[in-house]
């Protein structure tokens, strides 16, 4: 075998292990069959050296205790529960298509185990009712991404919805330039976070509503000239404030909750939070968030029983408008 063919061979014979386990090992015989099948010939005690190549160079490769089952490997890139965790969020990934769903679903398949494939085509589920139409999303995000390495602004047209539920152009097809800065996954679903260069701040998009992405010659603006970049900067931070992306005054809300929504503060507004539990069993919290639209309709979420808000007035009188006005519309 020339020398060519014998590092082919040891890539070969590498890839074949990675697809093995102790469920799933694989013998000198399979392997040179499967060898033969990428048009390589390779003697059955060659195999064995091979092997042990591969285990001086550090990968960890079993011989089984009955020898005619052969060798699996151990070290595979990713156990079976991350490939399982990494297919369900791309299932669930609201910005995919369908077909992209299976194109990357399959190619997240092609690095499991027999064992991770049988558990990853059984176990994963895709529901078409949440998928998008939009198939230039990865597209768009491919480009936002090269954007923001190259720090330099995009020009792209935005999408809203009508009345009727169909897409329009918004401002009547508005070409907006903005400065990149984040491409972040949040509330399920892919937020593009920027400045225009109409304003100082930060503003944000839905991914999957861009379109028509271009990315400019110029550079994005410095830091220090974005009003919420300035000093210490926390995405994660900013995030949690900005509640379903919604902008306004920040503002400290403090909440009477009960047991069954403290799950949903916490994953709402981090593990950071203090609870004092109160005689009536329920607890007093307070949060740090946007005093606006976005947080108004989450705290609308819950029951008064669950949810209580004490504080600021502002935002009580907000709820008790909000909550005298759905009385009004179903007594009618």
């Amino acid at each position: 075998m020339l020398a060519g063919q014998t590092k082919e061979k040891f890539l070969y014979i590498l890839d074949i292990l990675k697809k093995t386990d102790e469920q799933h090992p694989v013998n000198t015989v399979e392997i040179l069959r499967k060898l033969e099948n990428k048009g390589l010939v390779a003697e059955r005690k060659s195999i064995a050296r091979d092997i042990s190549v591969l285990r001086e160079a550090g990968y960890s490769i079993i011989s089984c205790d009955e020898l005619k089952k052969g060798f699996y490997m151990t070290d595979q890139p990713f156990e079976d529960y991350e490939l399982k965790m990494l297919a369900d969020a791309i299932a669930g990934a609201k910005f995919l298509t369908e077909q992209d769903t299976e194109n990357l679903l399959e190619k997240l398949t092609q690095l499991a185990t027999p064992t991770g494939e049988e558990i990853l085509k059984e176990q994963t589920i895709i529901d078409p009712e949440i998928k998008t139409d939009n198939r230039t999303v990865r597209y768009n995000i491919d480009k936002i991404i090269t954007a923001i390495k190259q720090r330099r602004r995009i020009l792209f047209r935005y999408y809203e919805r009508t009345e009727e539920g169909s897409l329009k152009f918004k401002r009547n097809g508005h070409i907006y330039e903005i400065s990149p800065y984040y491409l972040v996954w949040s509330e399920d679903e892919y937020y593009l976070i920027g400045n225009s260069k109409s304003h100082d701040h930060l503003t944000h998009f839905h991914a999957d509503m861009i379109t028509n992405v271009e990315i400019s010659e110029l550079p994005v603006r410095p830091c220090s000239e974005i009003e919420e970049l300035r000093g210490d900067f926390s995405i994660c931070d900013y995030l949690r404030r900005n509640v379903n992306m919604f902008t306004g005054p920040d503002a400290d809300i403090e909440l009477m909750v009960g047991s069954s929504v403290i799950r949903d503060v916490v994953k709402r507004f981090g593990n950071g939070l203090q609870f004092e539990a109160m005689p009536d069993g329920m607890s007093k919290v307070s949060i740090h968030a946007v005093e606006g639209e976005g947080t108004l309709r989450w705290l609308c979420g819950f029951n008064v029983e669950e949810l209580k808000v004490i504080g600021p007035e502002s935002i009580r009188l907000a709820m008790a408008k909000r909550a005298s006005a759905a009385a009004e519309a179903y007594s009618e």
